[in-house]
C-alpha cells in the first residue's frame, strides 16, 4: 500500500512526490466481477487505478481540471513505452494510459477506474483509496435480441452513457456498463 505522497512499484522503487491537494471527492468506476463482495456506503476501498477520459463518461462522473503531478517511469512489462503516473492527492495516484508528456504539474479531467489486473502489465502500480460516500451505475440504452433457445439473448448497447442511482427497473431498456462509487479521499 502506498503512503502519503508515494507511488510504489513492484520492483520496490519508491518515488516521493509532493501532494497537489489535501483531499477530495472523486468518482471511481468499479467492475463488479463474480466472486467479489458488494461495496456499500461507508466502506473503505483501496485499489490500483487507471484514468478514464471524460469522452466515455456521463457528465456527472467527470472531475474537471484536477491538478496533478505527472511522473514518468521506465517501460511497461508488455510494451516498450513508459508509464505515466499522476498523483492527485495523498493516497490517490493513477496511471495515465495516453499521456503525451511531459512530467511536472498539469491538470486532467475524467475519473478513476479500478483495475485489479494493472500489476500484470505495468511495473509501476498506482493506488487510490477512500471511503465510499455514494454509489451509482453507468448505464446505456440497449437492444436485446434472442439467441437460440433457453431465453438467451445478446445485448447491443447504444447511445451516450448515463448516470443513475436507480438499481431496479432498468431491464430491458438499459444495460449496466459500470458500477461506480464516489470516494472521499480524506475518509
Amino acid at each position: 500500500m502506498s503512503t502519503a505522497g508515494e507511488v510504489t512499484s513492484h520492483s520496490s522503487r519508491q518515488l516521493r512526490t509532493s501532494a497537489i491537494l489535501t483531499g477530495m471527492r472523486i468518482w471511481m468506476l468499479v467492475d463488479i466481477e463474480p466472486g467479489y463482495e458488494r461495496l456499500h456506503i461507508g466502506d473503505r476501498i483501496n485499489g490500483t487505478t487507471t484514468w478514464c477520459s471524460p469522452d466515455t463518461l456521463p457528465p456527472a462522473l467527470v472531475s474537471a481540471e484536477v491538478p496533478v503531478r505527472v511522473e514518468r517511469f521506465p517501460k511497461t512489462r508488455v510494451v516498450d513505452q513508459p508509464d505515466w503516473i499522476a498523483t492527485l492527492t495523498d493516497g490517490v495516484a493513477t496511471l495515465l494510459p495516453d499521456w503525451p508528456g511531459p512530467e511536472g504539474l498539469a491538470s486532467i479531467s475524467g475519473c478513476l477506474m479500478y483495475d485489479r489486473y494493472l500489476h500484470l502489465f505495468h511495473h509501476t502500480v498506482p493506488t487510490a483509496g477512500g471511503r465510499i460516500v455514494r454509489r451509482g451505475l453507468v448505464v446505456r440504452r440497449a437492444h436485446r435480441r434472442p439467441v437460440g433457445e433457453h431465453d438467451w439473448y445478446t445485448v447491443h448497447p447504444y447511445g451516450a452513457p448515463h448516470y443513475t442511482e436507480q438499481r431496479s427497473g432498468l431491464w430491458p431498456e438499459w444495460t449496466v456498463d459500470w458500477d461506480c462509487v464516489e470516494l472521499d479521499t480524506d475518509g
